[in-house]
């Protein structure tokens, strides 16, 4: 924006100097220029569909999370049974249920990770993220992002640009070029009177994230038009 308005301005500098030094009148069009296709949405993070994937997790690296995971969930539970935070996960959506049913008669690998999973409570950040099925066999597509509160002024809240990626379920594991995650890090746990459904996902800073499943998969209608076509473009499917 800041480019255009400089090449305008100068625009109309350079015929202002024609009127002063020839006496001539000139009329002068301020129409912005097209913006620049291969400029980023600062909105999207989009990983190649054919980035390279994250290697399987090893049999002690799956070892370890799995442990590291039953701790932050009862860690949580233990939270809750205290008063000290309100909620953790939701109840197993049926619907959620059928539309995995539904996948796991023709691509029953993937079927388990499918869905919309969160983890929105306690405090911040929070973390949200959409598995979505592939018409490519063994696929899921990803989507991301979180909500984290800013340094510099309390209490405000932004979510992170929403972030792409794409999965290859190879047995039993989750392996994206930006994360990994496995059958086994897929457990349900009893939380007061529901059970909830959680999944843990091993970053490649070594970080987990610990998700709770919410509903099935869905396209938000804000999802810019660049990450929709990236979504077309790897076979993801609702």
């Amino acid at each position: 924006m800041v480019k255009r308005w400089m090449t305008c301005a100068m625009r109309v500098k350079w015929a202002a100097a024609l009127v002063l030094t020839a006496g001539l009148g000139a009329a002068v069009a301020c129409t912005p220029s097209a913006p620049n296709p291969a400029t980023p949405d600062p909105d999207v993070v989009l990983h190649p569909v054919d980035a390279p994937l994250r290697p399987p997790l090893t049999e002690a690296a799956l070892r370890q999370a799995e442990a590291e995971m039953q701790q932050r969930i009862q860690a949580d539970l233990d939270l809750l049974g205290l008063g000290k935070i309100g909620s953790v996960g939701s109840p197993i959506s049926p619907d959620l249920l059928a539309y995995r049913q539904t996948w796991a008669e023709t691509d029953p690998d993937i079927a388990p990770f499918l869905g919309t999973w969160e983890k929105e409570w306690d405090m911040l950040p929070h973390y949200f993220m959409t598995v979505f099925p592939s018409e490519v066999p063994g696929r899921v597509c990803l989507v991301r992002y979180s909500k984290q509160e800013t340094v510099t002024v309390p209490f405000e809240v932004y979510d992170t640009p929403l972030e792409f990626s794409v999965a290859q379920v190879v047995e039993g594991q989750l392996l994206a070029s930006n994360t990994q995650s496995a059958r086994s890090l897929l457990r349900q746990a009893p939380v007061m009177d529901y059970e909830s459904e959680f999944l843990a996902t091993v970053e490649p800073t070594g970080n987990m994230q610990v998700y709770a499943a919410q509903r099935p998969p869905a396209i938000a209608p804000t999802w810019p038009a660049a990450l929709m076509e990236q979504f077309r473009a790897a076979g993801c499917q609702e």
